[in-house]
This record gives structure tokens, sequence and C-alpha cells, in this order.
């Protein structure tokens, strides 16, 4: 029982890696026979596996046809970005009264990974997810930063998708939101943080309405 819960857990991280670096893209057909071969294992954990990225709307049943990545919606990517300026500022203020020195420096290194990453889109762009999730950690609010983690990888699910487009995420510096939580100053916090969102958004929009590849709300 143990082995095969294992074998689910490999199966769950394996395809939703894969699900979040458009290895396997928005739209595809999900067939376990070929991710069962591809990832070296029987159909029952990935049929557990898809099971859990259903739940976490990774992935569509469509009734009669199949098993599908779930698209990259218009609306639900603004959304997704309105959301995170909703949560995110708040998460940041509360990360400035509750982390400790060493991990505000922790901040600080993953803050410079985003700038850091060389040539590689995907590496940024967890990078970036890395970040933004660990500043809700700090938090101390499960809660808050199990909601921040679900909308970051969706983000970075849009971004390595925007990669695929030519058009891959431009790395932002984000050291001024580290020294903003560092000194507590919350004003700059919701200042930052807000701009941030808001400036990715409107580039994610652009993306999205020239490359004219995304859904309106259709599963294959």
């Amino acid at each position: 029982m143990g082995r095969q819960q294992s074998m689910a857990d490999r199966a769950y991280e394996a395809i939703k890696r894969d699900i979040i670096q458009c290895t396997l893209r928005p739209g595809e057909v999900i067939v376990d026979a070929w991710l069962a071969d591809t990832y070296g294992m029987s159909k029952t954990p990935i049929r557990q596996a898809i099971n859990l990225l259903e739940r976490e709307s990774l992935v569509v049943v469509v009734p009669r046809r199949g098993t599908f990545v779930k698209n990259v919606d218009f609306t639900e990517t603004q959304d997704t970005y309105r959301l995170r300026a909703l949560l995110e500022p708040e998460a940041a203020v509360l990360a400035s009264k509750r982390a400790s020195s060493e991990e505000l420096d922790e901040l600080e290194t993953l803050s410079q990974a985003t700038v850091h990453s060389g040539s590689d889109s995907a590496a940024r762009n967890a990078a970036n997810r890395n970040l933004h999730v660990r500043i809700a950690e700090l938090a101390r609010v499960p809660i808050l930063a199990r909601t921040i983690t679900a909308l970051n990888e969706e983000i970075e699910r849009f971004l390595n998708l925007r990669k695929e487009l030519g058009k891959p995420y431009t790395a932002v510096n984000h050291g001024r939101l580290v020294e903003a939580i560092r000194r507590g100053d919350e004003a700059e916090i919701h200042d930052v943080v807000t701009t941030g969102i808001e400036r990715a958004r409107r580039h994610m929009v652009e993306t999205m309405l020239d490359s004219g590849t995304f859904s309106t709300g259709q599963q294959p």
C-alpha cells in the first residue's frame, strides 16, 4: 500500500511538473497508457494522479471525449492575476512582521535567482514562483500560503506558455520588494506588489491577444 501511494505521488508530481512546464500543453489529450509508458509505471498510479489534478483544475474530464490538460482561458488568466493582487500584498505585510532575519536573507537569495538564471526561461519562471510562494509561507497563514501557491503555479504555466510562443518572461528585479519587506514599510509593500502584478497582467494580456491561441472558455 505504501509503495502504491509512493508511485501515485511520483505520478502526480511528474504530470503536474509537465503541465506547469508546458511539456503537456494546454488542451492536449491525456492518454493513461502513454503517460504510464513515459513515466515507467502502471496505469493505476497515473489514474490516481489524474484524479488529484482534476480536483486542482489542472486537467479537465470531458464526457465521451476524454481527459485534457486545462486550457489557458483569457478571463481566468486575468482573474488569477486579480486574486494575486488581493492576497499577495497582505501576505507580504504579514511576512514583514513574522519573518526572522535569516528568512529575510533567504528572500534576498530567492530574489537574486529571478534575475540570475541565465538563458533558461523555465528556471526563471520557477524562481519567480519560488519567491512569491516563500513570501506567502512566511506570512504563517497556511490557507493563504496554499492559495497563493496554487495561483503562482498557474502563473508559472502561463509564463512557460509565453516562452513557447517566443515571448519569454522578462526577469524582474524583486530587490525593492524584499527591501520593503525587510523595512516593514506597509505602504511600499502594497505599492510594489500591486504594481508588479498589474504590470505582469498587462503583459500577459497583450501576449494572449497577439497570439490568438488562447481559449475563451471551451475545452477541446
